[in-house]
């Protein structure tokens, strides 16, 4: 299992700490539902 923030950085959807940050604020999604947990 690979990490969220790995994966977006790797798509280039935005660096890991961006990604990170994205997740924070609650902007990222995972089949529809609001991601907040990066583990």
């Amino acid at each position: 299992m690979e990490r969220l923030q790995k994966f977006l950085a790797a798509q280039g959807v935005a660096s890991r700490r961006h990604a990170e940050e994205l997740i924070r604020q609650g902007k990222i999604t995972v089949n529809g539902a609001v991601v907040r947990d990066m583990g």
